[in-house]
């Protein structure tokens, strides 16, 4: 769309310099200036102006009708090299816009090349660091499988089933956390306003305890304090863990003998039954988040988005290498129809010769046709028309 625009307006820029240069004349026509000479002989010979000795030893070389077809085609020759620029000047505009065009989208496959070769050393850094021949993140030793990230698709579904998870978890959460509080808060607004950092806690503790241990395990020599973090992240998420049990648990045992016929306390083992199953629910949850930020290498996440990302820079190159080959090709094809115009001008330049020689023999049979008389015909046509055939005879 941009080409087509910029085209249009290198049409419109052409017209308008077109427009500011002066009119020229119009060219002749070959058959019309040619057919003139029959009226020019008549009229030669009605005007009475000439006789047989015109062309005598002493006399003159052609008749002035000749003279001046010779002036009006040198004339013409001299316009048509303006005619030339002329006819010449749209396309010599359209070529210097395709080579800046050109130009530009050379640059374009150079930044894309350099893009991609930058993606390349950057994946070939992660492949050695998940073979274990490099250290990565942490200082630590991060080895792994390389992810099968042949498509943009695998990595996209890779990145949304982690996301889908931590939805999950944070979903269930949300909702024990929320009746849980709906039913000590007075309204539903404060609820859901301790239930969103709630699940936040939820989350966030058991991802950054797995993250420490990750840590610790990739370099157990100088990522000590990273246990020490996961420690104290860990216990204060069990801290929360156990302080959202009792608060639930204590919310049903009251539900529980409200709704009692007898009215009566929820037994013991009921109550440390309801007290571990709802404590095992929320350290369940947070467990799936904890192993899974254990397991997790963030290298291979890192190679799977270089990968998808290696695979936009090879599509953005093939993408810019086919368009400055478009543009290297409408190049060549306005340096074929520039070079067709030129040679068809200069060709219409150069046939003015023998458009004069015609003109000129027409005249010529007219006129000593017109004339009538045999000392004016040998003496006025030309000696390599008549008089080589007349020795032939």
């Amino acid at each position: 769309m941009a080409e087509l625009f910029w085209r249009t307006r290198i049409k419109r820029r052409a017209k308008k310099v077109l427009i500011a240069l002066p009119d020229l004349p119009a060219d002749i026509d070959d058959n019309v200036f040619i057919a003139l000479g029959t009226q020019a002989a008549e009229a030669d010979k009605n005007s009475k102006a000439y006789d047989e000795f015109l062309f005598s030893e002493e006399g003159y070389e052609q008749m002035p009708y000749e003279d001046s077809v010779d002036e009006v085609l040198t004339l013409q020759r001299a316009r048509t090299a303006e005619r030339k620029g002329r006819a010449e000047l749209p396309i010599k505009m359209r070529i210097e816009y395709i080579e800046k065009v050109i130009e530009a989208k050379k640059r374009r496959v150079i930044d894309a090349l350099a893009e991609k070769e930058a993606i390349d050393r950057q994946l070939r850094d992660e492949s050695e660091i998940l073979t274990g021949t490099k250290k990565g993140e942490d200082g630590g030793f991060w080895e792994g499988i390389t992810p099968d990230t042949t498509s943009r698709w695998k990595h996209v579904t890779s990145v949304l089933k982690e996301w889908l998870i931590f939805v999950l978890v944070a979903g269930a959460d949300a909702t024990i956390v929320f009746f849980t509080l709906f039913s000590v808060l007075p309204s539903v607004r404060e609820a859901l306003l301790f239930t969103i950092p709630a699940v936040g806690v939820q989350i966030l503790f058991p991802h950054l305890t797995g993250r420490a241990i990750a840590a610790y395990r990739s370099n157990r020599d100088n990522n000590r304090k990273d246990l020490l973090i996961a420690i104290g992240i860990g216990v204060a998420w069990i801290g929360y863990v156990w302080g959202m049990t009792v608060l639930r648990i204590n919310l049903l045992a009251k539900d529980y003998k409200q709704f009692d016929e007898q009215h009566k306390s929820m037994p013991p083992l009921l109550w440390w039954a309801v007290l571990v199953f709802s404590f095992l629910i929320l350290v369940g949850l947070g467990s799936w988040v904890l192993i899974r930020s254990i397991n997790s290498n963030p290298h291979k996440s890192r190679y799977s988005r270089l990968l998808y990302v290696y695979f936009n820079k090879v599509r953005a190159l093939r993408s810019a290498e086919e368009s400055q080959a478009k543009s290297e090709a409408d190049l060549e094809a306005e340096l074929k129809v520039l070079a067709e115009v030129g040679a068809q001008w200069d060709l219409r330049s150069s046939v003015y010769d023998q458009v004069a020689e015609s003109s000129k023999s027409v005249y010529r049979r007219a006129l000593v046709n017109n004339v009538g008389t045999p000392v004016f015909t040998t003496e006025y046509l030309p000696e390599s028309k008549f008089k080589i055939r007349k020795a032939r005879k």
